[in-house]
């Protein structure tokens, strides 16, 4: 059986390392120029956003999951209401599936836990099985998915006490002029991209704007992708023009993440060999439900 495990795990989407990059909105900043002494501003602080609602509300009222606790196969208390949230995700977002095979997983597990939260019940995922409680003195695990992204519906058991919710990350910070609150995801997947063409259209437009971030010389094998001279600058530069189009941005150590709502995130490679631009339809990695920032 599989338990709770301390870290959300996913698929390697994302990784964070040693410095970020962040953006969010869309106002003009250009500065205006003064014309006469300027006096030295003083910093006017920003109030944070309003954080969001919790996904599952049930799942916030019950305390942290235990550290030390036991699981066995016994009756499924649950096993009702997972069907039922199952067949009402499936009947209220149609395309997320292709038959019974999920083709957005992260859009699956979400909706699967705020539908069992409309029922006044606590789920949460932890990368591989669904755990289900109304209170910490147990919960059931229930495989709610196959290796092959197909629906799964399976009694794991029952652990005691409950090993959810699950344990995340703490919150990271609010990108820069984001009006949107921090989130964190609870799952990813690959479904189709929706971003894709803004994101190719911003490296398309750091190409021609500021061509002195590239080597044109120096071509990647294979492609026509230019190797970059300044790196930071080349992510700091898509952001930019990402944010011009509405978007919250942010450079993870490895990844661009995207976002217009906490809904969701879409995450792309846009450096191919440490070296040179990637673009097109090989940079998206994934989408992760809600936000993973």
């Amino acid at each position: 059986m599989h338990v709770r495990v301390e870290k959300l795990r996913r698929p390697a989407i994302i990784a964070l390392a040693g410095f970020t990059l962040t953006v969010c909105g869309g106002k003009d900043r250009s500065p205006s120029q003064p014309s006469g002494p300027v006096a030295t501003p003083t910093a006017t602080p920003i109030a944070a956003p309003t954080p969001g609602p919790p996904l599952s509300a049930s799942c916030a009222k019950l305390p942290p999951a235990a550290d030390n606790y036991t699981c066995r196969t016994e009756h499924a208390t649950f096993m009702g209401e997972v069907n039922e949230a199952i067949d009402t995700v499936k009947s209220d977002h149609p395309e997320a599936f292709d038959g019974e095979t999920v083709s957005n997983v992260g859009l699956y597990v979400v909706e699967v836990i705020k539908a069992m939260d409309k029922m006044g019940i606590c789920a949460d995922f932890d990368g591989e099985e669904l755990g289900v409680a109304t209170s910490h003195n147990f919960n059931d695990q229930y495989d709610i998915l196959t290796a092959r992204s197909q629906i799964r519906r399976y009694f794991v058991g029952s652990c005691y006490p409950s090993v959810i919710p699950v344990a995340r990350r703490k919150l990271g910070g609010i990108p820069g002029g984001c009006s949107l609150p921090p989130s964190r995801e609870v799952s990813c997947g690959d479904p189709a991209p929706l971003f894709d063409g803004d994101v190719a259209g911003a490296i398309d437009q750091l190409l021609k704007t500021k061509p002195e971030l590239f080597d044109f010389k120096d071509i990647a094998p294979r492609t026509d992708w230019p190797a970059v001279k300044d790196m930071p600058a080349y992510y700091q530069g898509i952001i930019d023009i990402l944010v011009a189009k509405g978007y919250c941005g942010l450079f993870d150590g490895e990844e661009i993440e995207v976002k217009r709502t906490n809904d969701f995130s879409e995450h792309y490679d846009v450096n191919y060999s440490d070296k040179y631009v990637r673009t097109g339809p090989g940079s998206f990695r994934g989408s992760c439900y809600p936000a993973a920032f």
